[in-house]
């Protein structure tokens, strides 16, 4: 019998958002043989304050990133060319965003939660979330056959608490993607090495690639093994004895929209 060859979804609003925020995940699930694809529901075409940039040419610039980010998963990272800061949960979205999910047929999905400081963000994990149940309805979007199933669906980490905190249903070690996730944000140089990196948005800092991307690492470091510590009983429940030579994780909240993972699943996933 020919072995089932599994496909994860990552959505983000931005393109510096799905590989960042679910990376070591993604790259766990790659060497495994999973197919990977991220999306940006935006052209990023606003992160700028370089006027010259803004528009046309950092959305060009983005997307060459994001494919550059792709290929370090072995997988594609598609680009919307919806503008960037623009992104409403309308029904042509909706629609497109379920024929996008329907073609790619993934077994998971994973986004941001809905309450989020950028109603880009919020606006994504709306999409994902009406999105959700109309896969499997035959007769929506009926140009495109509907799933006949429902993919599991996670919500990578925040530390927002209204009207509830983040809860980590699932805890991904990650020290051995760790160097990935720095390098695909590497790949994102016009935000991680420019846009991002100006002290309250007024100057550049101008250091060599370099010592960016040593700083890139120490930041995602410092997250990694926050996460760690803030949910160490978590990770002391789900690996035992081994917890102890874990330095950085991921973690992820069961999306209830999507469909309820098997303990064999989330052995795919944590393992």
């Amino acid at each position: 019998m020919e072995e089932k060859k599994y496909r994860v979804l990552s959505i983000g609003a931005h393109q510096d958002d799905a590989d960042t925020s679910s990376g070591g995940l993604l790259k766990k699930l790659a060497d495994k043989g999973w197919e990977v694809r991220m999306l940006s529901l935006t052209d990023g075409s606003r992160g700028t304050f370089r006027e010259e940039l803004a528009g046309p040419c950092l959305a060009e610039i983005r997307k060459k990133e994001a494919a550059a980010s792709g290929a370090l998963f072995g997988g594609r990272y598609d680009c919307w060319d919806i503008e960037d800061a623009r992104l409403t949960p309308s029904l042509e979205n909706r629609e497109r965003l379920i024929r996008y999910i329907r073609e790619f047929r993934p077994d998971l999905v994973i986004t941001n939660r809905p309450n989020d400081y950028h109603p880009d963000h919020r606006n994504t994990a709306l999409l994902v979330q009406d999105a959700s149940y109309l896969l499997t309805v035959p007769f929506c979007c009926p140009d495109v056959p509907n799933l006949t199933y429902m993919p599991v669906m996670l919500y990578w980490h925040d530390s927002f608490q209204k009207p509830y905190p983040f809860k980590a249903d699932v805890v991904v070690p990650i020290d051995g993607q760790f160097d990935t996730v720095v390098k695909a944000a590497s790949c994102h140089e016009s935000q991680y090495f420019d846009w991002l990196l100006w002290p309250d948005h007024l100057e550049k800092i101008d250091w060599p690639r370099e010592k960016q991307v040593a700083d890139l690492a120490e930041r995602f470091g410092r997250m990694f093994s926050r996460y760690r510590s803030t949910y160490a009983a978590e990770v002391l429940e789900k690996f035992g004895e081994e917890a102890e030579s874990i330095k950085y994780v991921e973690v992820f909240e069961i999306c209830e929209y999507g469909e309820e993972p098997s303990a064999d699943f989330l052995e795919l996933l944590e393992k």
